[in-house]
């Protein structure tokens, strides 16, 4: 006896979005097996409009639809966030055309075809995008040696910096399997060197700086884990602290033309030791400028930069992918967000702009709740999923700020990065001497982690825990 199998019942399918994404969209369906019972748009009328993308909850209820398909590929992070609570609500499936205009026809968007801009269109705000041609103008012919170029902003950087016709990238980072991939996603072209480097080592950073003789220096390399930091002191010190230094006079020994140096909105108000830091690399770079002839020093300062290296969105990409709730440390705890390529853009570009030692920072828009992100990506990829509040880490702060007061931060000639000025915490020359006595104990690790944050304390940063 033979058994048929049968087929299962059509699925009714509501298009959000008339235009050419969704009609493209209603053929794959249909060749699926599956009825496209009509579509929502605000713009386009016609017998199959079935109404507004403010009806879709009500259609949804109404019609007895089985899955909602998102098909407005422009749509801002307003209208998403709006669409998918809406389609939660109706309690049916929801799928998102990812923003690379490939089709998909399937119950539910996957976390990996969400990109930094779709994320960051969850969190209600478009990148940034630089216009780079002054930076090309500056860039063009010239050497540049960038730390930490096989991390996630470094190696951006480093793809970036290529493209505005560069005489070579020295790529130098410490990671042996990073400068491994590095090398393979950029290719065999020439001007690419891949220099296996801690920037720890004065001899060694010497040494290529003598070689190559940069006229840029991109300083990204750093500890950025707060929590491991905040557990390895010393570590955190001598490497973001002295390897910062080191590099930074390193370039000023051999005449770069200009130095960046890549900060956190942790810096600000440190209640962290990787926070306090990277102020100190900030206050570093404050010292060295007020005394350089030749060589530019400028720093950066950002918030959160969406899937770099321990970023919450990796974490949650990790738990959706597993089918976990999404973990959050506090309800109500924010930060800024930014794409990868905002970041590195950015960090090229005050290298256009700028005096001795000042500091950038790129608007921003406002901060987001992580617990609103993470609502809106359960929403879109696995809406049984529930959200877990697990309690701030140490040094964890709710909030972060980008600069100590709104009145310390002016315009320059780019609508969206704003120079940071504070006013000096110590006298020119004061830290540097500090850091320098400092120095000579965490390197020798003649102090314990405990004595390390007390004088960390006591130099100015009461706040840390």
């Amino acid at each position: 006896m033979t058994h048929r199998r049968t087929r299962p019942a059509p699925k009714r399918i509501l298009i959000v979005g008339a235009g050419t994404a969704g009609r493209s969209l209603a053929d794959d369906v249909t060749r699926a097996g599956d009825d496209v019972i009509g579509y929502l748009d605000d713009a386009v009328k016609g017998p199959d409009i079935l109404g507004s993308l403010g009806d879709v909850e009500r259609v949804a209820r109404d019609l007895s639809i089985d899955s909602v398909y998102f098909a407005i590929p422009s749509a801002g992070g307003d209208v998403v966030r709006e669409i998918t609570a809406a389609v939660s609500r109706a309690g049916v499936e929801l799928a998102i055309i990812p923003r690379t205009y490939r089709i998909v026809a399937r119950e539910r968007v996957s976390v990996a075809d969400l990109t930094d801009v779709d994320v960051l269109d969850f969190v209600g705000r478009a990148p940034v995008k630089h216009d780079m041609d002054q930076a090309r103008e500056l860039i063009r012919g010239k050497r540049v040696l960038v730390t930490g170029a096989a991390g996630s902003i470094g190696s951006r950087v480093v793809a970036q910096l290529h493209v505005l016709e560069p005489e070579l990238v020295v790529c130098v980072d410490r990671s042996e399997p990073g400068i491994f991939h590095l090398g393979q996603s950029l290719g065999q072209a020439p001007g690419r060197p891949l220099e296996i480097a801690d920037v720890q080592s004065e001899e060694r950073i010497g040494q290529l700086m003598d070689r190559y003789q940069p006229d840029f220096v991109f300083h990204v390399a750093a500890y950025k884990h707060v929590p491991l930091m905040q557990d390895n002191p010393l570590e955190a010190f001598n490497n973001n602290v002295w390897g910062t230094l080191n590099v930074m006079r390193q370039a000023a020994r051999v005449g770069a033309e200009r130095a960046v140096y890549v900060s956190t909105d942790k810096a600000v108000h440190p209640t962290n030791i990787m926070g306090a830091t990277k102020r100190l690399g900030e206050l570093i770079l404050a010292d060295l400028g007020a005394t350089s002839e030749s060589t530019r020093f400028s720093g950066v300062r950002f918030g959160n930069v969406l899937e770099s290296e321990g970023s919450v969105m990796q974490t949650f990409r990790r738990q959706l992918q597993a089918h976990k709730s999404l973990t959050v440390t506090h309800p109500d705890i924010t930060r800024y967000f930014m794409t990868i390529d905002e970041a590195a853009q950015l960090v090229i570009q005050t290298a256009t702009t700028g005096r001795h030692g000042e500091l950038f920072v790129l608007d921003m828009g406002e901060p987001i709740r992580i617990h609103d992100l993470a609502r809106s990506l359960i929403d879109a990829v696995e809406p049984g999923l529930d959200i877990d509040i697990v309690g701030l880490r140490p040094g964890e702060k709710m909030y972060e700020e980008l600069s100590y007061a709104s009145d310390t931060v002016d315009a320059t000639t780019h609508p969206k990065i704003f120079i940071v000025r504070e006013e000096r915490e110590h006298r020119p020359g004061e830290t540097l001497a500090w850091v320098d006595r400092m120095l000579s104990r965490t390197r020798a690790y003649d102090m314990s982690n405990a004595e390390l944050r007390r004088e960390l304390i006591d130099f100015g940063f009461a706040a840390l825990q």
